[in-house]
């Protein structure tokens, strides 16, 4: 018997070893990663203004000489320079998102979303959004980085109800052993399930750009926040019927 339970320990202690240097592995693969994104987007920026610039100069200069497919073609590249003008942000954010230190503090949720709220008005002038705001703790976490995760999901809630008469968001959560899960649920065009962890990745989208308007980072962004405060994210939909999203936080320990 007690043979048994030294050869228990013993693998245990393997497993925890393993598990420790793959974390190890992780964190540096994400170091390298964060580090890439930021030196990357610098050296983008300066092609990309040569780009704008000549495109501007090339306008003026043709003028009244240019033709529709001439004009057509010179504001092509703009719109594209400024598309990877909005990729190069992303990635920015994304990185110091990884980058930067947490300042953990005891937050109010409600008011990390009556802010959100109150930031995203202009998007929900003129329509009718029915928000149903659930009671909801408070956490510990980065203040900043939290609003950030509320203003990606909220605004995804009123950006994919656009086609609705009337938008329905809720936000509420529930207390789980150890932690809290927080979501946000609307009516939106929602999607297929199947696709559900194609949400997370950096620049995925599940619907065209005519349709509606994003570079397809903002739940990377939510997600990198949410690992970085020892939590996941995860989300459910059904195709056309809306969708839910939520992400987990620890409990404060003693």
């Amino acid at each position: 018997m007690g043979d048994e339970v030294e050869d228990l320990r013993e693998r245990n202690a393997e497993l925890e070893r393993e598990l420790a240097e793959r974390a190890a592995v992780l964190e540096d693969v994400q170091r390298e990663f964060d580090h890439f994104a930021y030196s990357v987007s610098h050296d983008l920026r300066a092609p990309l203004r040569h780009i704008t610039a000549f495109a501007g100069i090339l306008e003026r200069i043709g003028g009244a000489k240019l033709d529709e497919t001439d004009r057509s073609s010179v504001q092509a590249i703009k719109e594209a320079a400024d598309r990877m003008n909005l990729l190069i942000d992303d990635l920015l954010r994304l990185s110091r998102a990884g980058r930067a230190e947490l300042h953990r503090t005891a937050i109010p949720l409600d008011d990390v979303v009556r802010q959100a709220q109150n930031d995203l008005a202009p998007e929900a002038f003129g329509r009718k959004v029915n928000w149903r705001v659930q009671p909801l703790p408070k956490v510990e976490a980065d203040p900043t980085l939290l609003r950030q995760v509320f203003a990606c999901l909220l605004g995804n809630a009123l950006k994919f109800t656009r086609p609705r008469e009337t938008a329905q968001i809720e936000i509420g959560a529930r207390d789980e052993p150890g932690r809290h899960v927080i979501y946000v649920r609307d009516n939106g065009v929602g999607f297929e399930q199947k696709f559900a962890g194609r949400l997370f990745g950096i620049f995925q989208r599940l619907h065209s750009e005519r349709e509606f308007e994003g570079t397809g980072s903002g739940l990377a962004l939510v997600r990198k926040i949410i690992s970085r405060h020892g939590g996941e994210t995860w989300a459910e939909g059904v195709l056309d019927e809306g969708a839910t999203f939520f992400f987990s936080l620890p409990k404060r320990t003693a």
